[in-house]
């Protein structure tokens, strides 16, 4: 009876054990997937003891981006180029001092930046700014850039560039440019330019030094030194000196002194624009050309030329002295010659006046179309003289006044056409023409 008993009571418990323990095991177990159907539930077994609650997976927390990473949706499994981003940072503003390797600022304010490569300045307000190769600003306002390399700024005020190699501005109020090779500007309001060539649109201030000088509209100022100086509008100041010294319209001055000298784009040019000519003391040099009018003192060289008027003291030529009108106290040279009118003294080895001459002539040769005044030389010839010929051979195609020679020719107003020694002439003839030619030269003027 007893061992019945206990048998009872030892299956009940086993079944007990097994209830408790077989939603345990399942709730423990990892989930996988398969392709095989899932079994039936398993309808639990009822017990005293509580099943416990089964098991809720903990939320894992999304992954955190950053910032910064910009995401970019693949395409056909790529990311494009185009689709890949471009850093860019945007120029910053520094105060005080900066220094860097290539350094790109918005606005500095302060004492200095120092690149060792390149440096990029919107808007510089201080003292000085350095770079080893490039120095470029928008606007610099302050006491200079200076730079082995380059020095460019749109507008600089206030100071210096200096460099090695080029100095460009397209507006510069300040001391100047200073480099060894190139200066370059647009409007220019300075000291000077010094460089071996020294170029503006608009020069004004004291000095162009270097080998070449230029300006493309105007220079307004003191001088300019170099072998060439070049201004294709206007020059204004106290000179020019050079080896080539040239203006295109017109000089206002004191002097040109080179071996060339010109007014013009064109030597020894008879035709010349209005508005083209001299304005000043003299022109010294080897070879002077005006083409234009002159309105000064005096052509000083080997060859002298005005293409216009000549209004001065002394147009001399070593080879040549010549002008379209001459109006003056003497022309002198091998040749002196005058295109159209000619009022004064010419002297020379052989004079010519292929116009109009008042006043005298004394050369070896002579030649005038008409002729006021005097022929004293060697042979002396004139179209229509009045006045005196004084020579070995004279000779007039209509004479009113004397011929002093061993040869006296006058076609028309001699006491004969042919004397020897002295021959006077009355002739009224050409009074006509002198007339007509005199109306015409009124109308000229």
């Amino acid at each position: 009876m007893r061992l019945r008993l206990a048998s009872r009571s030892g299956l009940a418990l086993v079944l007990t054990v097994l209830a408790v323990a077989r939603p345990s095991l399942a709730d423990d177990s990892t989930p996988r997937a398969s392709d095989v159907a899932a079994p039936a539930p398993v309808t639990p077994v009822a017990s005293d003891v509580a099943a416990p609650p089964p098991l809720t997976p903990t939320a894992q927390p999304a992954p955190v981006t950053p910032p910064h990473v910009l995401q970019v949706e693949p395409v056909g499994g790529r990311v494009r180029d185009v689709d890949a981003p471009i850093a860019t940072d945007p120029p910053t503003d520094w105060a005080v001092a900066h220094a860097g390797f290539k350094p790109r600022l918005g606005t500095f304010g302060g004492l200095a930046t120092l690149a060792v490569a390149r440096a990029e300045t919107d808007r510089f307000y201080g003292a000085v700014s350095f770079a080893g190769v490039r120095n470029d600003a928008h606007v610099h306002v302050g006491v200079g850039q200076l730079a082995l390399g380059r020095n460019y700024a749109d507008a600089l005020y206030g100071g210096v560039q200096l460099a090695l190699t080029e100095n460009g501005a397209r507006e510069l109020v300040g001391v100047g440019q200073l480099s060894l090779a190139y200066n370059r500007g647009g409007d220019v309001l300075a000291v000077g330019q010094v460089a071996a060539v020294n170029r503006a649109e608009r020069f004004g201030g004291v000095a162009q030094l270097g080998g070449y000088n230029r300006t493309d509209r105007s220079f307004v100022g003191a001088l300019q030194v170099g072998g060439y100086n070049r201004n294709y509008e206007s020059f204004s100041g106290l000179g020019q000196l050079g080896a080539f010294n040239e203006s295109d319209r017109r000089f206002s001055g004191i002097f040109q002194v080179g071996v060339v000298n010109a007014i013009g784009d064109e030597l020894f040019s008879d035709s010349y624009p209005d508005g083209s000519r001299f304005a000043g003391a003299f022109q010294v040099g080897f070879i002077n050309s005006n083409r234009g009018s002159f309105y000064g003192a005096m052509q000083v060289g080997a060859s002298s030329w005005t293409s216009g008027d000549y209004i001065g003291l002394v147009q001399i030529g070593g080879l040549t002295a010549g002008a379209g009108t001459f109006k003056g106290l003497a022309q002198i040279g091998a040749g002196a010659v005058s295109a159209r009118e000619s009022y004064g003294l010419q002297l020379a080895a052989v004079a010519v006046a292929l116009g109009e001459h008042e006043g005298v002539q004394v050369a070896a040769g002579n030649w005038a179309k008409n002729i006021d005044g005097a022929q004293l030389g060697v042979v002396n010839v004139g179209s229509h003289v009045r006045g005196l010929q004084v020579g070995l051979v004279n000779h007039a195609e209509s004479l009113r006044g004397v011929q002093i020679g061993l040869v006296n020719h006058a076609s028309e107003g001699g006491v004969l056409p042919w004397t020897g020694l002295l021959n006077i002439g009355f002739d009224e003839s050409d009074e006509d023409a002198i007339a007509l030619s005199r109306g015409a030269r009124q109308a000229r003027r």
